[in-house]
């Protein structure tokens, strides 16, 4: 049973180290609890710093709204089990290994164009511009 929302905005960002602005738009975003309203305030169960927290941790490590959403769903419903709660985090590190693989080829095709650049001269000498405009060049390179 949720306890009685007791805490304001303000004490909810103090407790949980998120500012005001930030829960106001996980609020947005649906992922905080509606609060009730009394004199104006926003009050939200003490509960909720858990999943404010839950929240910010996820999103600072990238994982999608849907995902946080999950997350935070698991806890409340009680429906997910700890391997529901390994497969999101899975997919999420496979996707974030898979973003990594492709930075890293881009650094690998990028590199010598920017070291051999001899920044100077009109731009349309410049190698930089001469391989991007060579899809053949860049495409057989950046396939690799």
């Amino acid at each position: 049973m949720a306890s009685l929302p007791t805490l304001s905005i303000a004490v909810l960002a103090d407790r949980s180290g998120v500012d005001v602005e930030t829960l106001k738009t996980y609020e947005r975003l649906g992922l905080l609890s509606r609060p009730r309203r009394a004199d104006g305030l926003r009050l939200y169960p003490p509960e909720e710093v858990e999943r404010v927290i839950l929240a910010d941790s996820a999103l600072g490590l990238g994982f999608s709204l849907a995902a946080v959403r999950q997350l935070l769903g698991a806890g409340r419903r009680g429906r997910l089990g700890c391997d529901d709660v390994y497969a999101i985090a899975e997919r999420h590190l496979a996707d974030v290994r898979r973003r990594r693989a492709d930075l890293e080829r881009i650094e690998r095709l990028l590199q010598p164009l920017v070291e051999t650049c001899p920044r100077e001269g009109l731009a349309g000498r410049c190698n930089i511009i001469g391989a991007l405009s060579h899809r053949r060049k860049v495409g057989d390179t950046a396939r690799n």
